[in-house]
């Protein structure tokens, strides 16, 4: 068992998820890192974590498989014998047409978004000791309705804000619950300038964000301790306009 505390971050591989994991060991956790399918980006992302002395441990798992969350948490017991933060920050987001959405895909995308974190709580809760802290990670498109393309991901996300309140409250006061729904932080590859400028047209603070705009935000929901069941929106003020 590590003295230090140790943090969970799924989806912790790539992009936002690998640094938010960089921001864990930054602050002297050990650090779970999760991915479904980036077996070279985590295990890189390790490696250079441990030659800076951050003790690191990689966990592939599907989560659109049910049982992955417990596995998944089982897993950090064994390897860490604590765990003191979850950060669910894996999501699966496919654009379709409305008339195009297949049941297979609607499903995959709930496992993933939704069923997933839900029971990934439910398995943290069974080990974290009191003071123990989850975010997860939803998104401005949770509240928004101009992406017909995104209707699974959009539907599942603003889902999850509603998880967020009610499992917060299922587990007070032991654990807290809270979220963070970012805005445009890491813009997607297949993002033309054009629609770049259009989406930053309806931002309040003209500009999109970093991922260091998410990290702050989830290092102040786990350090609150009078916080629970709250959705951060780090959108540069969007959700001012819907």
């Amino acid at each position: 068992m590590t003295d230090a505390r140790v943090a969970l971050v799924t989806g912790g591989a790539r992009r936002v998820g690998a640094a938010i994991v960089h921001s864990f060991a930054q602050r002297g956790y050990a650090v779970a890192i999760h991915h479904g399918n980036s077996p070279d980006d985590a295990a890189m992302l390790s490696r250079t974590l441990q030659a800076n002395g951050t003790r690191t441990h990689v966990i592939r798992d599907d989560l659109r498989d049910a049982h992955a969350p417990r596995r998944i948490v089982d897993d950090v017991i064994r390897e860490f014998g604590r765990l003191d933060v979850m950060v669910s920050s894996a999501s699966v987001m496919t654009r379709h047409a409305f008339a195009d959405v297949t049941p297979a895909e609607w499903e995959e995308v709930e496992a993933v978004n939704l069923r997933a974190p839900f029971f990934l709580m439910q398995a943290a809760a069974r080990v974290m000791n009191d003071g123990g802290a989850i975010v997860q990670l939803s998104d401005h498109l949770a509240f928004e309705t101009r992406f017909p393309s995104l209707i699974p991901h959009q539907v599942t996300k603003y889902a999850l804000t509603q998880l967020v309140s009610t499992v917060a409250s299922a587990l007070a006061p032991r654990i807290r619950v809270n979220g963070v729904a970012p805005g445009l932080v890491l813009a997607p590859t297949d993002l033309s300038p054009d629609a770049l400028a259009t989406f930053m047209a309806d931002v309040p603070l003209a500009r999109g964000g970093s991922p260091a705009d998410v990290i702050q935000a989830i290092h102040y929901l786990v350090d609150a301790s009078y916080v629970t069941g709250v959705i951060m929106h780090v959108d540069g003020g969007r959700h001012l306009w819907r």
